[in-house]
């Protein structure tokens, strides 16, 4: 119910959470919040992953973690990686895909409402819920982050999918360094500047 939303959403602010850097501790002030980490961890670990193998001596690479994307230096043919996004409209495998886009050195990651969620009565209840309603967000299918690092790809995905186009485009036009393509539930597509589309 509403009600069991409103109360769970009490125990959720950033503000009960206390890092304690000088003896590296993490701790709770509230017993009935947790820390759920699903909005960063894959992007962070991926990002580890690529600066360990870039230490290593590794040049040119493409990981996809799970569908979060880094690629660092050029393909072996000295051209720009190229990726599909996902449809989130697919019906099929035939339409899978909705666009392709080429891409240099970045980490890209999307966060979408079409691979975790259960319809109830013809609605489609994903599992990004929006703070303000506590309810999914319902902005838009799919939002993808460019950018040079995947833990920030990872967070500012699903910070933007709760967000109107506009509050997201201003949020990363302060950021700077920062590129995103959004997909409409209506199939519409907006990108920035920096998003190219295969020919």
């Amino acid at each position: 119910t509403m009600a069991e939303l409103r109360e769970a959403a009490e125990h959720t602010s950033i503000d009960l959470l206390v890092i304690d850097e000088e003896n590296k501790t993490v701790y709770i002030t509230d017993p009935k919040a947790s820390i759920d980490v699903g909005a960063i961890a894959k992007g962070y670990a991926a990002q580890k992953l690529a600066d360990k193998l870039k230490s290593m001596g590794a040049d040119n690479m493409a990981i996809n973690a799970g569908g979060n994307i880094i690629t660092i230096g050029l393909k072996p043919d000295g051209s720009n990686w190229s990726t599909g996004l996902t449809n989130p409209h697919s019906t099929s495998n035939d339409d899978r895909i909705i666009c392709t886009l080429e891409i240099g050195e970045t980490a890209l990651v999307t966060s979408g409402n079409y691979e975790r969620y259960f319809i109830c009565d013809g609605v489609r209840y994903h599992h990004i819920i929006d703070p303000e309603t506590l309810m999914p967000a319902n902005y838009f299918a799919s939002v993808s982050i460019f950018t040079a690092d995947s833990g920030l790809a990872d967070a500012l995905s699903t910070a933007l999918f709760c967000m109107s186009y506009e509050e997201g485009l201003a949020l990363v036009e302060r950021i700077g360094g920062v590129e995103v393509l959004w997909i409409y539930k209506d199939g519409t597509i907006k990108k920035t500047d920096g998003v190219h589309f295969v020919q």
